[in-house]
């Protein structure tokens, strides 16, 4: 496979959400969309995630007596957060994301703005693809 960058793999139309948004919220958009995570922004600059694997722990608190309506995803997030530069090639990105265990990793401009999200499912249809001769 040739050597590809971030640039060439990432989604670009990142939804995203505020630290101050309301949980409900955020899992409509996750569950309508089909997302697996959305990223925090604030002033276009990614400052967590807030994934599959964390809302586990809202509902795991839900169970614990806590309503929706008190949560907003800030007390959810996971932060700070990881992120990476669109001129990195795969395989760095690939190493980022083992290393720290994840799955989703916002990419930022050289101002730290959110420009995209590379994710393993981006990942994996590159490999699928190359793999493939398409």
């Amino acid at each position: 496979m040739q050597e590809l960058n971030v640039s060439d793999l990432m989604t670009r139309d990142v939804v995203s959400c505020t630290p101050d948004e309301s949980l409900v919220d955020v899992v409509k958009t996750i569950a309508s969309k089909r997302f697996s995570c959305l990223i925090v922004v604030e002033n276009d600059t990614p400052i967590g995630i807030i994934t599959e694997r964390d809302l586990v722990e809202v509902l795991a608190d839900t169970l614990h007596g806590v309503t929706w309506e008190q949560l907003s995803v800030k007390h959810f997030m996971t932060s700070p957060i990881v992120t990476i530069t669109e001129d990195l090639t795969i395989n760095e990105a690939i190493l980022i994301t083992r290393s720290h265990k994840i799955r989703h990793v916002p990419v930022v401009d050289a101002t730290g703005k959110l420009t995209g999200i590379l994710t393993q499912s981006n990942i994996v249809e590159a490999y699928y693809n190359s793999a493939a001769g398409f």
